[in-house]
């Protein structure tokens, strides 16, 4: 599940903020009703860096062999 919460909200409350990204919360920061910024686990960000890692391993493949 994921949170929105306005920027202004997030700033004031920033610990309690970073305390439920903690916990596993995806938190999306809003300015004006739009996402400006994601708060995300630790263990969802190794998650999108081990996908990176993997493409960039496939790109450097496909590309090496031509």
């Amino acid at each position: 599940m994921v949170t929105r919460i306005p920027a202004a909200v997030a700033r004031k409350e920033m610990a309690t903020v970073l305390k439920r990204a903690a916990r596993g919360e995806r938190i999306k920061i809003t300015k004006h009703d739009k996402t400006v910024a994601v708060i995300i686990p630790k263990g969802d960000l190794r998650s999108l860096e081990d996908c990176q890692d993997r493409e960039r391993g496939v790109l450097e493949r496909s590309s090496g062999s031509r």
